[in-house]
């Protein structure tokens, strides 16, 4: 398998996006467009997003992919007013990512894992309700969704939340780094062995289990060795996102990987 046309690197690795664009051009690999400015300004129009992505994208011939609006979202939770914002960032996150020609639109699940049976349960039925209605505009533009893990501390339950809705165009995302912080009863390799061929897309970057540095891949106690052993084992060609914010974790990133790849 070769993973080398398969990195891209976060747009959060500048200060600006048109940044990022210039250093992954550099570095020939695709860009994950981040931090959608619509919560900075609540009058902020899509139209205006677009306009300005397009202009900072302008020239860009590598892969693009955008990780949709996050901040405060929770698509499934119980208040229904909660909801319908949800919805509207959800939608405006998937407008932009079509304008853009993003092939891959990322989401989180919004689940905040609370240890409660009975909400857990109704998070998983609203959470499939509204993606089996919002898969549709994907399947209609040839855009693949996919979901990342935050705070689950294991796999089964953003499995149980693809196969409930069930649909060619939504994928699995692993958060490895989320996976060492959030979920430490469990091993990275046995969320790729448990996601397997459906597993599409990775953020990588590492942390000492204490806080979500997203540092660079050597600075932190993931072994990255194994992880790519075991996505060259169990998956079918993902791609990897390098998800630091400064442009020498990102650099340091680039080598490692290569070095594996």
């Amino acid at each position: 398998m070769n993973m080398k046309n398969k990195l891209l690197i976060s747009s959060s690795a500048k200060q600006t996006i048109k940044e990022s664009v210039i250093l992954a051009s550099e570095l020939c690999t695709g860009i994950e467009i981040s931090r959608l400015p619509f919560y900075k300004d609540k009058n902020t129009k899509t139209d205006d997003v677009i306009n300005k992505l397009k202009n900072d994208l302008t020239g860009f011939n590598n892969r693009i992919t955008l990780h949709a609006m996050f901040s405060d979202i929770n698509i499934a939770g119980q208040d229904p007013l909660l909801r319908e914002i949800a919805a509207l960032r959800f939608l405006q996150s998937f407008e932009v990512g079509k304008a853009i020609n993003a092939d891959t639109i990322l989401f989180h699940t919004g689940n905040k894992g609370t240890l409660h049976y009975g909400s857990q349960e109704i998070f998983k039925r609203n959470f499939i309700a509204f993606w089996k209605d919002f898969i549709k505009e994907f399947e209609k533009n040839n855009i693949i969704a996919v979901i990342e893990n935050v705070f689950e501390t294991t796999p089964q339950y953003c499995i149980d939340l693809f196969e409930g809705v069930n649909s060619p165009n939504l994928k699995l995302a692993l958060d490895c780094g989320h996976v060492n912080l959030y979920a430490q009863n469990t091993l990275v390799t046995d969320w790729i062995k448990a996601y397997g061929k459906n597993l599409y897309h990775l953020h990588i970057h590492n942390n000492f289990q204490k806080n979500d540095d997203h540092s660079n891949l050597a600075n932190g106690t993931l072994d990255y060795s194994e992880i790519f052993k075991a996505v060259q084992e169990y998956c079918d060609n993902p791609s990897f996102v390098l998800e630091m914010f400064t442009e020498d974790d990102i650099r340091k990133s680039v080598d490692i990987y290569n070095s594996f790849n």
